[in-house]
């Protein structure tokens, strides 16, 4: 290009070499509208194939592009000082946008045959930074919209399941209403799985993390991913003895593995092979991932490899979304990547998707290697206490009317005392009149003006030895940061009766007889 420069120009070749240099495209049009002369910054931002000379510009734009810039460069023509812009989508890059300037050519330029000049500036990385930037928006404004969501489904479940369990009591399998009940029941919990998938996108889950090796979580799930992949599949497991432990929950971290396995399995219909590798990620390493928002620690990569038939470019920035979907209607939610990503960021790991050379999908998760900046333990309910007759004074919070009659008949069946309450500062009332003669403050999370966590906090500052539970189907991670910093018992609904129980049992023995 460079040799030429002088016949269309008119100009030195040293000028010329300049004007090949800019980092910005440059290109003359002639009086055809037709290219003349091209810098390689323009060729390289056009993704100009051969030799540009002759070509129409008006067909490197997409389609419907192609009608501004025509009208672009009549008003250039028409206007002997001014500049025309617009911004245009290319053909070879419909999805992204560079800004053209256009206007009459310099004198020098003129005198070669050239009417048009065309400046561009590159801004397809700022718009690729701007795209990322919405995509995180939206997904934060989503997650917040699901966690709201949650939190009023939840209660309604818990109030259906509460019901549920309450009339089973008075049914024995075999009576009519027995089986329509339980239909009832599991329905409720099924209902009750796609809110806490909504809840996993959102970040709002109450997660039970503890340092783990990823072995111990693998292995017991070997047998069940070989059985949903299916004989048509190869499963390999690959481990490094060198990755070291992670601050985990391990069900969420199983859940992970399997909504992955799943999403390739339905990628090989017509079998394949699935490599699961862990690895350690040195701080030093950190770099070359060519991940800028990982920050240089340690981590252990969890990847999940298949050789099924990839994802499409075009789709391939909303796969995380909730409720996106490429299957067809009543084959899946779209939910079990948008769990995945909720689960890997509420660990604070990453998980980044690539397709492979060879065909397929690569899924990296990367999760902070020895629980580093990795979340605190919460408190949770252990397995179902035995069955026992309770003694004591409850005072229970909820100001979802439902829950709590619901809950207040399910403590009551446990043998408990129980005063029942809409609000905090009822609660708060309550307890200053008996003098804080309770055993056991039960109290709903998110409730209108004081939340759960300040009730809880009010009323041990006056009655130190009063011992709380937390209910809650949504809680925002500075409450729920709060409450493990209180020490507090959580609770998640929904919950059946059972559960409940269990929570009071394991955290309460002192009130059984």
């Amino acid at each position: 290009m460079v040799d030429r420069l002088p016949d269309v120009l008119g100009m030195p070749v040293r000028i010329s070499a300049m004007v090949e240099a800019l980092p910005c495209g440059l290109a003359l049009l002639d009086p055809q509208g037709r290219f003349l002369f091209c810098n390689s910054a323009f060729i390289a931002s056009f993704g100009i194939e051969g030799d540009p000379s002759g070509q129409d510009p008006a067909q490197l734009l997409i389609a419907e592009d192609r009608a501004g810039f025509v009208a672009a460069m009549a008003s250039a023509r028409a206007s002997q000082a001014g500049t025309s812009e617009l911004r245009v989508r290319l053909a070879n890059h419909a999805d992204e946008r560079v800004t053209l300037m256009m206007a009459h050519s310099p004198p020098a330029a003129s005198m070669a045959g050239s009417e048009l000049l065309i400046g561009v500036r590159d801004i397809r990385e700022q718009l690729r930074l701007e795209a990322k930037v919405a995509q995180v928006t939206k997904m934060q404004a989503v997650g917040q919209l699901a966690g709201g969501v949650a939190h009023d489904f939840n209660n309604v479940l818990t109030a259906v399941l509460g019901l549920c369990d309450q009339l089973l009591t008075r049914h024995l399998p075999g009576d009519t209403d027995f089986d329509d009940i339980d239909q009832i029941r599991i329905n409720a919990n099924r209902a009750a799985a796609l809110v806490r998938q909504l809840l996993a996108f959102a970040r709002q889950q109450t997660l039970q993390p503890r340092l783990l090796d990823l072995r111990d979580v693998l292995d017991p799930l070997r047998p069940l991913l070989q059985r949903l992949l299916g004989p048509a599949i190869e499963l390999e497991y690959t481990y490094s003895h060198a990755a070291g432990r992670v601050r985990a929950d391990p069900g969420q971290l199983e859940q992970v593995v399997v909504n992955l396995a799943v999403n390739a399995r339905d990628a090989m219909l017509d079998g394949g092979r699935l490599s699961v590798a862990t690895r350690l990620i040195t701080p030093d390493a950190v770099a070359s991932l060519n991940q800028p928002i990982m920050p240089a620690i340690g981590f252990v990569e969890l990847s999940v490899n298949d050789t099924g038939t990839g994802i499409a470019p075009e789709i391939a920035s909303r796969i995380f979304e909730p409720f996106f979907t490429t299957k067809p209607l009543g084959h899946g939610t779209g939910l079990g990547l948008a769990s995945v990503y909720g689960i890997v960021k509420q660990s604070e790991g990453f998980i980044f998707m690539h397709p492979r050379a060879e065909g397929g999908t690569r899924f990296s998760v990367y999760l902070p290697a020895d629980g580093s900046g990795a979340i605190a333990d919460a408190g949770v309910a252990g397995p179902a206490a035995a069955s026992a007759t309770l003694r004591g004074r409850v005072l229970l919070v909820e100001d979802e009317r439902a829950v709590r009659l619901v809950v207040e008949r399910s403590l009551q069946r446990m043998g408990l005392d129980v005063t029942s309450v809409g609000d905090a500062a009822d609660a708060l009332d309550m307890l200053q009149d008996t003098n804080g003669d309770f055993d056991l403050l039960i109290t709903d999370l998110v409730m209108p003006g004081m939340d759960g966590v300040q009730l809880v906090h009010a009323a041990q500052e006056r009655y130190p030895t009063l011992r709380t539970i937390l209910m809650s189907g949504y809680a925002e991670p500075p409450q729920r940061a709060a409450a493990g910093e209180y020490g507090m018992h959580f609770l998640a609904k929904p919950f059946a009766s059972s559960e409940l129980l269990a929570v009071v049992h394991a955290a309460f023995p002192s009130l059984k007889i």
